[in-house]
């Protein structure tokens, strides 16, 4: 069975079925709806205008393959080297010598595990020296809504994390539902011009013994008054 390849521009786009409809103006015909090809399950749909490579079978363009778009008519590629894949509005991904980026207006990793190590949930690993820097950089964590096995991406977007750790230019804020637990192996070491500690009991321990800051302002308060000092607070 013989194929005949054609050039033509795009006129209209049907997403949800994977096809387009293609003028070519050579010989002022248009084809019916063609089939995209799947790239290996990768879908990416031409836009209007764009001019793209066909084949047909030769009997007629009722049934035929759009190939794909290609550089000229108007298209140049807007790399010179290595790796370049535009998604639309501004998103592409860049790989040279090793090197990987990815811009968009909104990135989301979403991973799934039903087992593992930490009991299940979703995990992102950085293997290495990672650095994650923004003018506003939030790392949090949202109430279980439930599973979500359906695979789609409705959700992708701006979110307002229950429990996060917000760092921009002038602050950094840390918020949890319940507990925040701060451990190392050997100093942590804080240093600010002011540093306000607020809660219902505050408790300090160490290797000394244990004591809550109310118990330690009863017994400087005995003291002043066996002194004979006015209390300082």
């Amino acid at each position: 069975m013989s194929m005949r390849t054609r050039i033509g521009k795009v006129t209209n786009i049907y997403p949800t079925i994977g096809k387009v409809k293609v003028m070519y103006e050579d010989e002022g015909s248009a084809s019916l709806p063609l089939s995209m090809l799947t790239m290996n399950q990768e879908y990416s749909m031409p836009e209007v205008g764009d001019r793209v490579v066909t084949m047909h079978m030769e009997n007629g363009s009722s049934k035929g393959f759009v190939l794909g778009t290609y550089y000229g008519g108007g298209m140049q590629p807007k790399a010179n080297a290595g790796y370049r894949k535009d998604f639309g509005n501004g998103a592409n991904a860049i790989c040279i010598g090793g090197a990987y980026l990815l811009n968009a207006g909104s990135i989301s990793l979403k991973g799934k595990s039903k087992a593992s190590v930490s009991g299940g949930g979703s995990s992102v690993s950085l293997d290495g020296d990672a650095m994650l820097v923004g003018a506003t950089v939030v790392i949090g964590s949202m109430e279980a809504s439930g599973d979500d096995d359906s695979g789609g991406d409705e959700d992708i977007g701006e979110v307002e994390p229950d429990v996060y750790l917000k760092i921009t230019e002038e602050a950094a804020e840390l918020k949890a539902m319940t507990e925040i637990s701060i451990e190392a192996e050997t100093d942590i070491f804080l240093k600010a011009m002011n540093v306000m500690v607020e809660g219902e009991e505050v408790t300090l321990k160490c290797s000394y013994g244990e004591i809550t800051v109310e118990e330690m302002m009863k017994r400087i308060e005995r003291i002043e008054d066996t002194l004979g000092l006015p209390h300082t607070i």
